[in-house]
């Protein structure tokens, strides 16, 4: 397996020393709507799968970047990628669109799934709980949502000609010279009462308690209130079942002021328990140097998925955990970006998930 990082300059990318066999591109919302970088990257490398997606934040180069465009370049001897593609206009179409993508990539030489997706439009739970629903537990699926920076708006996903909002694309890698491996990990503290989803539907909060979420929410953000529903990346929710079991992490990515419900990246099944979570650069930096470390170090390419609301956290300290990270995984090559929802398994065995505020490593190795 052969691997590079590449970046844009503003008119064309890099070179590289070798054909690759597909390319993930990671764009700032400027670049990725400004349609240049795209147009370029497909010019360039007309026989290479190519995918990407907008951001909240570019990471490459050992450090965290705002307003740039890198890409992970990967070619293979023996792995035949191959890309699907759907579209969601709303949060109910998750599910059945992310399984006939899983139909279009099912196979018995299917080593690995990677997946972008809109940010703003898709439940995540569900398009997971789609792509298990086909391929069961046993292939590795990992991936990320689309970000729009700390604006919540559209956010663009790119297959074929375009970039565009809506959009879900699934890279299958079919062959056995490959092998992906994941780990994910947030370093976030909880505070404050549990409290009962006591009135939800899918990925929309009405109440906790029997009480309006919204309400329950403000009066605990005080004045950070007033800037909804950004200042919520600074405070997402840890949800757990019933009688305890694995807990994810939800980041709200808007709010209804007239009705008082809260729309969140992934479901917040009634019943579950919530509770308020705040973090400390300190801590999220171990927490990214954790999931590094549950990889180990190795030869192979990482993609790296942390959630827009620890880069808000960090600000300059950003670097610091995408250092860690690296660091731990031995310095090799990377690339990926700022989201708004993270896919991957739960630690580094696991059921795999949509999560909220984690740092979450994917590592590409030659089998």
């Amino acid at each position: 397996m052969q691997h590079a990082t590449i970046s844009f300059d503003g008119n064309q990318w890099g070179s590289l020393a070798f054909t690759p066999s597909v390319i993930l591109a990671f764009l700032d919302p400027a670049l990725a709507s400004g349609g240049i970088a795209w147009s370029q990257l497909r010019r360039q490398w007309p026989d290479a799968v190519v995918v990407g997606c907008s951001t909240g934040g570019e990471i490459a180069g050992h450090e965290a970047h705002i307003g740039k465009g890198f890409a992970a370049a990967l070619s293979f001897s023996s792995v035949e990628p191959r890309v699907v593609s759907g579209t969601v206009s709303g949060p109910a179409e998750s599910r059945e669109t992310a399984r006939e993508l899983a139909r279009g990539l099912a196979g018995p030489d299917l080593c690995g799934v990677y997946v972008l997706s809109d940010g703003a439009r898709v439940n995540g739970s569900e398009l997971v709980a789609g792509f298990r629903d086909v391929l069961g537990p046993g292939v590795p699926l990992n991936g990320g949502l689309a970000g729009d920076g700390d604006r919540f708006g559209a956010t663009l996903v790119g297959c074929g000609d375009d970039m565009r909002p809506g959009r879900v694309v699934a890279v299958g890698f079919h062959g056995s010279g490959l092998t992906m491996r994941s780990a994910s990990f947030g370093g976030w503290e909880v505070f404050g009462p549990r409290r009962k989803i006591s009135r939800s539907q899918a990925n929309v909060l009405h109440e906790l308690d029997g009480k309006s979420a919204l309400e329950l929410y403000r009066r605990y953000l005080g004045e950070e209130a007033n800037n909804l529903p950004g200042s919520a990346l600074l405070f997402p929710l840890q949800i757990t079942p019933p009688g305890g079991g694995e807990s994810v992490v939800r980041t709200i990515l808007g709010i209804d002021e007239a009705t008082g419900a809260m729309t969140f990246a992934g479901d917040m099944p009634e019943g579950w328990t919530a509770q308020l979570m705040m973090g400390n650069p300190a801590d999220l930096i171990d927490g990214a140097r954790h999931a590094g470390t549950q990889v180990g170090q190795t030869n192979g390419f990482a993609l790296l998925v942390s959630c827009i609301g620890r880069r808000l956290v960090l600000g300059q300290r950003a670097t610091e955990e995408v250092r860690a990270v690296v660091d731990a995984l031995g310095g090799i090559d990377h690339a990926g970006f700022y989201s708004y929802g993270e896919i991957s398994p739960n630690g580094f065995e696991g059921n795999c998930s949509l999560h909220n505020q984690t740092m979450t490593v994917t590592v590409f190795e030659a089998a």
